[in-house]
């Protein structure tokens, strides 16, 4: 297990069968690996097995956003606001800015800016600040078990 959870933090490759590929870089089969993912999935240890895109690059543009939402607005706020498919990392925070979210959309920024005029008009909002990549950063995140 650890060497499966190891392996798939640091590269799944991209063919057409990667779990398949990823097992024989370390010596287990495709099975034993999806069955390996899937329990931790499962367990909730894994939230997402996704790609890392370079999303400027595929004519994207992103910002982290922070609201202000009455307590009262804020799970109705929320699940309006992860409707959008552009929308991830959704999540309640402590503290003046309770809302927090990441929004990419195609397009140039003012797509994202048009998008967030309208989150500012949904019901119990009192703030919105975005916060738009100036500079990107390689962070390879990697949690050895």
């Amino acid at each position: 297990e650890k060497l499966v959870l190891d392996a798939a933090q640091a590269d799944i490759p991209a063919v057409s069968r990667p779990f398949a590929a990823l097992g024989a870089s370390i010596g287990v089969s495709e099975a034993e690996v999806l069955k390996v993912l899937k329990a931790y999935k499962k367990k909730g240890v894994i939230r997402r097995i996704g790609g890392s895109f370079e999303t400027r690059k595929l004519g994207f543009s992103s910002t982290l956003a922070g609201m202000r939402v009455k307590p009262d607005s804020l799970v109705a706020v929320a699940k309006e606001i992860s409707k959008l498919s552009g929308v991830t990392h959704c999540y309640e925070r402590a503290g003046e800015m309770n809302l927090w979210f990441t929004l990419g959309l195609r397009g140039p920024m003012a797509e994202v800016n048009r998008k967030l005029a309208a989150f500012r008009k949904l019901p119990g909002v009192e703030k919105c600040y975005s916060f738009p990549v100036k500079k990107m950063f390689k962070i390879k995140t990697f949690f050895p078990v």
